[in-house]
């Protein structure tokens, strides 16, 4: 979230949930039963619940104590272990809807309900349902691996977007560019930027964030991390990416 990593002081968080609206459709003249379709998609990270910690600046309590905020979420979901490249995340910008308190026990635990995809967000997405390109790991070098496929069709004709968080470098004020690139053959020779989907030249250090959209662009089945290291050596990231599905 917004740049850290509060994976050490969570215990839980959901249900990651998307629910829709249903338009009455109706023609109350002549219909002998009610008729509704999907309105308006409703995107929610449910609660989080989590060990209440003070460390100054990048303790949960310094991150998350003011509620009401807009804030950059990204939660990775490992299969049967710790999250790993090509893994299901459910990302976006969403409003932290309170901060509480509460002794459980002996032990200080936080509750954090979420109230809901973030009005002026940057986009407005209907499935942040999308596909963890790069977990938390330094890196030190371009990609020149495979990609990962579309767990649910082939090649997507409405864009997307990145949720990206820098966690570390190897110095301050250091930078680089962080991006994603498809390719429509899973090898390093077929990959390309996928137009729009880029951070630019960022100063890469813990707190930095920021989701980018690529809304208009078709994008092909595979789909990778890259990243362009300016006067940075290392950079420690987490990023997905999240189809736009029709």
């Amino acid at each position: 979230m917004d740049g850290y990593d509060l994976s050490g002081y969570s215990r839980a968080i959901g249900p990651l949930s998307i629910e829709y609206d249903e338009a009455d459709l109706t023609a109350h003249m002549s219909d002998t039963v009610k008729g509704y379709l999907a309105n308006k998609p409703h995107a929610n990270l449910g609660t989080l619940n989590a060990v209440f910690d003070n460390t100054a600046t990048t303790g949960l309590h310094a991150l998350m104590a003011s509620a009401g905020i807009e804030r950059t979420v990204l939660t990775a979901i490992g299969i049967r272990a710790a999250p790993a490249m090509g893994d299901p995340c459910f990302g976006g910008q969403f409003i932290d809807s309170a901060y509480q308190v509460a002794d459980d026990g002996g032990a200080v635990t936080v509750s954090v309900p979420w109230a809901g995809w973030a009005a002026d967000a940057t986009i407005n997405m209907d499935c942040p349902w999308g596909t963890l390109l790069h977990h938390n790991l330094a890196v030190t070098a371009v990609n020149a691996a495979v990609g990962y496929d579309n767990p649910t069709v082939a090649a997507t004709a409405n864009g997307g977007y990145m949720v990206y968080h820098v966690l570390a470098s190897n110095a301050a004020g250091v930078t680089a560019t962080l991006k994603v690139q498809d390719a429509a053959v899973n090898n390093d020779g077929g990959f390309a930027d996928l137009g729009g989907c880029t951070t630019g030249v960022i100063t890469c250090v813990a707190g930095v964030h920021g989701i980018v959209a690529a809304t208009t662009m078709a994008v092909r089945q595979y789909v990778r991390w890259q990243i362009v290291l300016g006067t940075a050596t290392s950079v420690t990231f987490v990023l997905g990416f999240f189809r736009k599905y029709p």
